[in-house]
């Protein structure tokens, strides 16, 4: 006969109690029954486990060596019980969540932040700039939640199983530059200006975004060169240094003292969208509501990164309260 966790726990009672009186009505058994089975867990084993004196059930040194084994044996079942109980409380999944998109701080932000709820176990993120990708990608199960910033009026294909929910209407886009560009002195920087200096961006066609840019500068009569492109954060940064070159970037993007700062466009000409992606009956559906409140905390907590988003997020919020 194996022992099975109910001859450990029969065991333990036994020696916790000194009696098989005691044990029995502990286990919820009688007692001959309990003897029965003591029994036949002492042939298994092969030698007495308790000998019956006057003062109770006394453990003999195979005995007390069992014991010892089956209270280690009984605390490691006791920890799995609670760690799966834990994990039903969770009511999330086994796998880490998976976020996609791309919309710069708020992704990381908002993945340090799911990653203290009950129901999200851990969190990686999965960049993917064309907002059409990342949806794609979110319906066949790559990721779990697709932060997509977009331009206005932007249509994307969304497969039925799929829903969104916008998490920001419309935020501007700032400009990156040197700390000591000619525009850097300025607080909001025209359209117009941008035109003398060399501008970096994505390669034409690689989204939806450069199309966009275009057609604003298109509006404006203004006429962006291009001079550099990459869709590395780090190249940009260098041309910004070295070339005095101007980058477009998410309104949440930080002053790098010394490196770069974030300055306005006057009239905010170019805008994006934030809309939140995910699968119908998922994990993240069930807690999309929990999932905005935490993206809208995430921009009331990015204030100070920037004069610019300092003016434009605290005059929204002035502005939602009037």
């Amino acid at each position: 006969m194996e022992l099975e966790v109910r001859h450990l726990r029969a065991i333990a009672a036994i020696g916790t109690t000194g009696s098989l009186t005691l044990a029995a009505r502990q286990l919820g058994m009688s007692q001959p029954a309990l003897s029965k089975l003591l029994q036949r867990i002492e042939r298994s084993v092969g030698d007495m486990l308790f000998v019956r004196t006057k003062n109770g059930s006394i453990p003999t040194p195979l005995g007390a060596d069992i014991l010892a084994e089956a209270h280690s044996v009984l605390r490691g079942m006791t920890g799995i019980r609670e760690r799966a109980q834990a994990w039903g409380a969770r009511g999330g999944p086994r796998d880490p969540l998976k976020i996609g998109g791309y919309c710069g701080y708020p992704q990381v932000a908002l993945a340090r932040r799911l990653r203290e709820l009950p129901w999200c176990s851990e969190v990686l993120l999965h960049e993917d700039l064309d907002a059409q990708t990342a949806v794609d990608g979110l319906a066949v199960g790559v990721t779990d939640l697709a932060m997509v910033s977009v331009p206005p009026a932007t249509r994307l294909v969304v497969p039925d199983a799929v829903n969104s929910v916008t998490a920001q209407a419309s935020e501007p886009v700032f400009i990156a530059l040197a700390p000591d560009h000619p525009l850097a002195e300025e607080d909001s920087v025209p359209l117009a200006r941008l035109a003398a200096y060399p501008w970096v961006d994505e390669p034409p066609g690689h989204t939806v975004w450069t199309s966009y840019v275009r057609r604003v500068c298109h509006q404006a009569a203004v006429s962006l060169g291009q001079q550099h492109s990459t869709v590395s954060p780090f190249t940009a940064l260098e041309l910004i240094a070295d070339q005095r070159s101007i980058f477009p970037t998410f309104c949440t993007s930080s002053d790098r003292p010394g490196h770069l700062v974030i300055r306005a466009l006057a009239g905010d000409p170019l805008r994006l969208e934030l809309r939140l992606f995910y699968r119908r009956n998922s994990t993240v559906h069930r807690h999309i509501e929990e999932v905005l409140q935490h993206t809208q905390h995430v921009y009331d907590a990015r204030l100070g990164c920037s004069r610019a988003y300092d003016a434009w997020w605290l005059g929204r919020r002035h502005s939602l309260a009037g």
